[in-house]
Order: structure tokens, then C-alpha cells, then sequence
């Protein structure tokens, strides 16, 4: 019963343990204590946005609002340093057709300036690959989002060994990359591309 409880309680919670003191018996020798979190699943908001995106749902619903398709972007308010952070959100896209993308951007960088030396991380709806080294090329056998509009993603980002990932947890396939912080500092937002009307992205608890 009792590796029971430890194996459900860890399931649910990685930073509880629970552990025996051999100086008392029975139930008297169980309690649970926490241990601070290596990573966490980070509850983030909208902040940040250019051009014609709504903001609706305290912060956690960010929907392109135009009365025509433009480029479009938003980002959460989070600022990430160090340690390991998990961030869930549902993507929806209003048809096939058009490309959305995610990923993550320095706080420094400015899509107001048409120029600011930094680089933007990520992936699109059409599998392609958003980096510096490898803009926007897409493996041939990998194939995840495209054609579909509507996604849910589980997107880490992996500071202290300067990395990013998501799992589409619709499809269970996951990709990573590398992220060169001097095109990339630190601290690092998450962005979000949406280009059609009524496009639109969720962060999820």
C-alpha cells in the first residue's frame, strides 16, 4: 500500500517524495515532505502584441481580431533564465491553407524594428524550422502539423543547457533544437505567429 500511495503521489506531483524514519513504527514512521522543483509547468499570459490580435480570458487566449489575413504576432508575459519550464497551449487555425508558427524570442528582440540583431526559435504549421542557421526548411520525413488546424502542445524550454522542445500531444511526436544564445539571450518569451483572421492560441493549465 504504501509503494501504492508513493507511485500515485508521484505521478501527479514529481516534487513530492515520501520517506520512512526508522526510528518510529508503523503509520507513525510515513510523512511527506517537498522538495523544490527542477522544472515547472509554468502558467503563462499574453502580454506583448503586434498588430491585430485580441486578448480575451485574463491573459490566456490571444486571437488574430483583423478584418484580413496580416502577420500577426503576441507574447506571453514569462521571462525565462534557467531550470526547465513546460508550457501547454491549444493552437487553432481558421483553415490548412495559411501557416502559423511558435517558439521562443530574446526579451530583447523588437518586431516593431525591422532590424535588432536577434534571431527568433521555433517551429511552424507546416513543419518547417524557424532558426538563424536553418531558416525555415523542413525534413522531408517528418511530417506533424502540416495540413491539420488545430493543435495541442506541450512546449519546454530547456534553459540551462540552452534547448527547446514541444510534444503535440495529438500526434505524441516531439522535436527539439539548439538555441544559440548570442542570436538568442536570455531572457527568453515565447511567440506566437498567427496570420489568418480568427486564428487563434489558448495557453492551457
Amino acid at each position: 500500500m504504501l509503494q501504492t500511495l508513493k507511485d500515485n503521489i508521484n505521478t501527479y506531483s514529481p516534487s513530492i517524495s515520501i520517506q520512512e524514519d526508522p526510528t518510529q513504527i508503523l503509520i507513525a514512521k510515513m510523512y511527506v515532505s517537498t522538495i523544490p522543483a527542477q522544472h515547472s509547468r509554468q502558467i503563462e499570459r499574453f502580454g506583448e502584441s503586434i498588430d491585430d490580435i485580441s486578448i480575451d480570458n485574463n491573459g490566456r487566449l490571444a486571437t488574430h481580431c483583423g478584418w484580413k489575413n496580416s502577420d500577426a504576432w503576441v507574447r506571453g508575459i514569462g521571462e525565462y533564465s534557467s531550470k526547465k519550464h513546460y508550457i501547454r497551449f491549444l493552437l487553432k487555425k481558421r483553415g490548412a491553407r495559411y501557416v502559423t508558427s511558435f517558439g521562443v524570442v530574446s526579451k530583447l528582440m523588437s518586431r516593431s524594428e525591422e532590424k535588432t540583431g536577434y534571431a527568433a526559435y521555433g517551429w511552424a504549421s507546416d513543419d518547417t524550422i524557424d532558426c538563424p542557421d536553418i531558416v525555415m526548411t523542413v525534413d522531408k520525413n517528418f511530417w506533424d502539423m502540416n495540413g491539420r488546424t488545430i493543435f495541442e502542445i506541450e512546449l519546454q524550454l530547456d534553459c540551462d543547457n540552452r534547448r527547446i522542445s514541444y510534444v503535440n500531444l495529438g500526434t505524441k511526436k516531439r522535436r527539439e533544437m539548439n538555441v544559440d544564445i548570442t542570436q538568442c539571450p536570455f531572457p527568453w518569451q515565447i511567440e506566437f505567429y498567427l496570420y489568418e483572421v480568427q486564428d487563434w492560441v489558448q495557453f492551457l493549465t
